[in-house]
């Protein structure tokens, strides 16, 4: 995301999330979900990008699966996907993502009263003039004068009401020419039936908001004679005053409609973007839902963020599975690849893999960043006791995925084997899914009832390493972590010593 949109995107995530399924903030840092959005989305406009990072941070099934159907006809036919981005592209303009305060944010409507009062202020000076020139009388212009300062006053007043919508109004307006276009195509408007009643509940506010729209302009782009004129006679007649209050009370009225509009638009642009995000994969699949829900099986699947990603199959029944190996062999890398692969086939219908089958229902759940908390004053240890504390929480309410990257490193090595092999079989029950990764081959025999052993291993060859990022069953046999020393030309003492301790453990002096 561009920095300057970087606060304008969220907004409509910001105002629709559902608290119970929203992805955390700590989710969306281990799973790399910002830069995830910003790889995927072929979005025309400003409504479908807000609308596509909306869906990527609800830990939810979009209805997106069920517009298939339509993605394939955007998919085969080129020009017609040409002409629907062309309507959407409209809005695709940074001025397009405050559309959202329209139905987001409180508006300052006028009261009955007010509004009676701006009709009587619209008439007096027009009435008071008349009666000026038949009349002549002296008290009659002074109160036309006094009648063109109040309106002078409640004009530039006004003017703040101008301004909160400077870009939301004329942007909306652009956005409902567009829904009226898309609903001209009948693959289209079979989306969702209420589109078409919206867009005439609006229809009565379009010459309104017209007006508010060339106020604006002429504020900014007409050649100043026209401008003093205009503002002149929307000084006399508080047409601009009347107008854009009327609108004000008109859109807060219609909120509903707007957003039901704006969602409309935002999926459609989305769907687009899935058909073109398929085009520039390698290979994908559509998601596949097993028979035993606790089961986990997936085919040549990849992480979408990776260049020329190594590709892994997996199949786990009824159980979850423990990674070994050393640091930089993709332990980390495939546990993210699973969680990413299962957000993206619950929000765009869509994975990277030749197969995924996986219960969609199914919540996700990580620790794989931690880190110190200085402003709370917590450890690292600490930090990541009250995460897992809380994924045991969730393990049975709903089928979790969790993902745990070298939990409880933060300790000793025999309390963290202990704390660990109590903590992975609770999450496992229920019927979750843990993907953990260790250092700790110790855990393969404490946990060999729930827990499949698989490894990720290098190999090292003319002083250099190689890592083939291949997922394989079974506990990994090479161990290189002290050859590695020697690669780094450690003392030819401290690698014959730790080659010692290694094969018969014992406690030494230090000299």
């Amino acid at each position: 995301m561009e920095t300057s949109n970087s606060r304008l995107i969220p907004s409509f995530h910001n105002y629709k999330c559902d608290k119970d399924t929203e992805i955390s903030e700590k989710l969306c840092a281990d799973l790399n979900i910002n830069e995830f959005f910003s790889a995927i989305d072929f979005t025309s406009s400003s409504i479908g990008r807000q609308y596509l990072y909306h869906l990527l941070h609800q830990d939810r099934q979009s209805e997106i699966e069920k517009h298939e159907s339509l993605i394939n006809k955007i998919s085969r036919d080129k020009e017609y996907r040409a002409r629907l981005t062309k309507t959407l592209a409209q809005t695709n303009s940074p001025d397009a993502y405050y559309i959202t305060s329209l139905f987001t944010a409180s508006m300052t409507v006028p009261s009955k009263y007010r509004l009676w009062g701006m009709s009587l202020s619209r008439f007096a000076p027009f009435i008071l003039a008349g009666l000026v020139f038949v009349t002549h009388s002296t008290a009659l212009l002074l109160l036309l004068t006094v009648s063109f300062i109040i309106n002078f006053v409640l004009h530039y007043r006004n003017k703040k009401n101008i301004y909160q919508y400077y870009y939301s109004i004329p942007q909306s307006l652009r956005m409902l020419k567009q829904a009226e276009e898309l609903m001209k195509d009948p693959s289209v408007s079979r989306i969702d039936a209420s589109i078409g009643p919206a867009i005439e509940d609006l229809k009565s506010l379009k010459d309104k908001l017209r007006f508010f729209r060339l106020s604006i302009r002429m504020d900014s782009d007409i050649a100043i004679l026209v401008y003093c004129i205009a503002e002149v006679f929307n000084i006399f007649f508080l047409t601009e005053v009347y107008a854009i209050n009327q609108s004000l009370l008109g859109l807060t009225r219609k909120k509903e409609s707007i957003e039901k509009i704006f969602c409309f638009v935002g999926l459609v642009d989305t769907l687009c973007s899935v058909s073109l995000l398929r085009e520039q994969l390698p290979y994908y699949c559509l998601p596949d839902v097993p028979a035993d829900k606790r089961t986990l099986q997936v085919e040549a699947v990849y992480h979408p963020l990776i260049k020329d990603a190594v590709a892994n199959d997996l199949t786990l029944a009824g159980k979850s599975m423990l990674i070994t190996g050393s640091n930089m062999s993709g332990k980390t890398c495939f546990i993210r690849t699973i969680g990413i692969n299962l957000l993206s086939a619950k929000v765009l219908n869509t994975c990277f893999a030749r197969l995924f089958s996986m219960n969609l229902a199914t919540r996700i759940f990580s620790s794989i960043r931690n880190e110190d908390s200085l402003q709370e004053g917590r450890s690292y240890f600490l930090q990541e006791t009250i995460q897992i504390k809380e994924m045991i929480d969730q393990s049975a309410k709903a089928p979790c995925l969790f993902l745990l990257d070298e939990p409880f490193k933060g300790t000793n090595t025999q309390e963290r084997i202990a704390i660990c092999g109590a903590v992975l079989a609770a999450l496992a029950e229920n019927g979750n899914v843990v993907l953990a990764t260790t250092h700790d081959i110790e855990l393969n025999n404490l946990l060999r009832s729930c827990y499949l052993p698989y490894y990720f291993c290098e190999t090292v060859r003319k002083e250099q390493l190689y890592f083939d990022y291949q997922l394989k069953q079974g506990v990994a046999t090479q161990h290189n972590a002290i050859r590695i020393l020697e690669i780094c030309h450690y003392p030819e003492a401290v690698v014959q010593k730790a080659n010692e301790l290694a094969s018969s453990p014992a406690v030494f002096t230090c000299h």
